[in-house]
């Protein structure tokens, strides 16, 4: 439902069965959100939002940034391009309406993708275009993680590659395995270069530090003197992943204690 306007930034409110506490949520499509618990009195959100206005004004400047950089072409069409910054690699989309049942996509010369069959099915496209990035990650992110690691004298890894919604990526360590793990998010290709490298050295040095104390953070310096402004530049990075992909940026989120 939405609220009454009582001098408080427009937002909407959702009655939660699960919340424990009172949760804003801030995001592109949605806008503000605060969602309560089924015991709270609604009267008491103004007061709420008022004394967290400092917390939503620096959440409306952090949504504004992922609108500037966001993907303005629909979700729901087939992109003319697929670029994968982290590559340096544009690939042009040509559409080969066919009266098959199966969609296919293959890679054909001069960075081209060759996308053939039902093409109204969005949901076909989507699922095709994201396995052949995936298939990309895999190989490129390999390639590069293993460079990494042996410039920076950090120890060699598994990786796994798959689409996550709200992380770039984890290390882990596998019981029975004597290498850790690295899993990445294959959205990785859609960001800048320093962004994606920046990345893929903060999970190398979790294979010395499975943490983030000071330790961790001075050994990532190390090898990355640029880490304090990349880290801050990444949590805005979610709008380079193009609005076919699905879902969009995770929102702002914060809990809150009543007034």
């Amino acid at each position: 439902m939405m609220s009454s306007p009582r001098n408080v930034p427009p937002h909407t409110v959702r009655v939660s069965r699960r919340a424990r506490h009172v949760h804003l949520r801030f995001s592109v499509r949605a806008g503000l959100e605060v969602v309560i618990p089924m015991d709270f009195d609604p009267s008491e959100i103004p007061d709420l939002l008022t004394a967290r206005a400092e917390w939503i004004a620096d959440a409306a400047r952090q949504i504004e940034a992922q609108r500037a950089l966001a993907d303005p072409s629909p979700a729901d069409r087939l992109p003319a391009q697929v670029s994968l910054r982290a590559l340096g690699e544009t690939w042009n989309v040509e559409l080969r309406p066919s009266k098959a049942t199966r969609l296919t996509l293959r890679e054909a010369a001069e960075h081209r993708l060759i996308v053939s069959g039902p093409l109204h099915e969005d949901a076909r496209w989507r699922r095709a275009l994201k396995r052949w990035v995936a298939r990309r990650a895999r190989l490129e992110l390999a390639r590069w993680a293993e460079r990494e690691a042996e410039t920076h004298g950090l120890p060699r890894v598994d990786l796994a590659v798959r689409w996550q919604r709200a992380r770039w990526g984890s290390c882990s360590r596998r019981s029975g395995s004597q290498r850790p793990t690295l899993s990445l998010n294959a959205g990785l290709l859609f960001l800048p270069p320093h962004l994606a490298r920046y990345v893929i050295l903060h999970e190398l040095c979790h294979t010395q530090r499975m943490d983030h104390s000071p330790a961790f953070w001075n050994a990532l310096q190390r090898v990355e003197p640029a880490a304090p402004a990349l880290r801050e530049e990444l949590h805005g990075a979610w709008p380079y992943i193009p609005s076919w992909v699905d879902p969009p940026a995770p929102p702002v989120d914060a809990d809150v204690d009543r007034p």
